[in-house]
């Protein structure tokens, strides 16, 4: 299974110049707990997330109409390929200890990959799971105790 095959397509994108008001609420109305900033061309130059605006804004006297992304934002954002295994992008996910990765083809954003992704892809094998198990048990199958 590839990236491609679990990632968030058209991923949620702010500037780097608006505020991390408008972040905030282009988070909530989207029920999503990053934005990708972008530049003027598009190209993705960090991550702003529910947690870095939270953590900023808690303790600082300043309004979140008053602070730009740029400043709140994680510039080392390590992106991915669609077409990279699942099983490595989820490791670089466990190994930095992060939540999202933007997924990147020939330097143009196409999606994001969140643990959230791959939650959703664990819990539906899980219900296929227990349905196969379920119509094993309904055939009379499996070991007789």
């Amino acid at each position: 299974m590839k990236v491609k095959d679990v990632m968030t397509k058209q991923p949620m994108t702010i500037g780097f110049q608006e505020t991390a008001r408008l972040a905030a609420e282009k988070m909530a109305r989207a029920k999503v707990g990053s934005l990708l900033v972008v530049n003027k061309e598009g190209k993705v130059v960090g991550i702003i997330t529910d947690r870095l605006l939270g953590l900023y804004l808690g303790r600082s006297d300043r309004k979140a109409s008053e602070v730009k992304v740029e400043e709140l934002m994680e510039e080392n954002v390590i992106s991915v390929s669609p077409e990279m295994k699942l099983t490595k992008a989820a490791k670089i996910l466990e190994e930095l200890e992060i939540r999202y990765l933007p997924v990147v083809e020939e330097g143009k954003l196409v999606g994001i990959l969140s643990v959230s992704d791959l939650a959703a892809l664990v819990d539906s094998y899980i219900d296929c799971v227990l349905v196969e198990l379920g119509a094993r048990v309904k055939r009379g199958e499996g070991k007789k105790v």
